[in-house]
């Protein structure tokens, strides 16, 4: 906690890439304390604990965020899914700008996902396609935890 509290100025800027390596460097070179890799590690992860918080608390604070969505672009398509134990399942986000841009859009849509790799894992899907004037148009997101059938409905 003390090294994360160190270096957390460090990470306040997201331009600025420092890594658990230059924690070490900085660490011996500035205070003569030698840490290991995995020392220095649990220091950033504390120091972007500090700046952003918990995931627990992120995770708590989605139905509120996801209701300011559908308050602030009314006709948005919201949904959150929760386990029985009130654990997040899925989110689905499809904004209404986006609903009523479909519309000029090509008939064509690109849907990707990507892995997310922290303590929470699970998938993000994304759908976009290309308007009038050739620029991507995002049409909707989803977080989900894996690719099956249930997921997909």
């Amino acid at each position: 906690m003390v090294v994360g509290s160190m270096v957390m100025p460090k990470y306040a800027d997201p331009k600025i890439i420092y890594t658990p390596k230059d924690i070490q460097t900085n660490m011996l070179s500035d205070h003569g304390v030698n840490l290991t890799y995995m020392q220095a590690w649990r220091a950033k992860e504390k120091a972007l604990e500090f700046l952003r918080g918990h995931l627990v608390d992120s995770y708590n604070r989605l139905p509120s965020y996801l209701y300011i969505l559908e308050k602030t672009y009314p006709g948005s398509v919201v949904k959150l899914q929760k386990t029985e134990d009130d654990y997040f399942l899925y989110a689905f986000v499809a904004l209404s700008t986006s609903i009523k841009g479909w519309e000029h859009c090509r008939l064509v849509v690109v849907v990707d996902g990507t892995c997310l790799k922290l303590a929470y894992r699970g998938i993000m899907l994304t759908t976009s396609t290309i308007d009038a004037s050739g620029s991507i148009l995002p049409l909707a997101y989803a977080v989900i935890d894996s690719e099956n059938d249930a997921s997909w409905r």
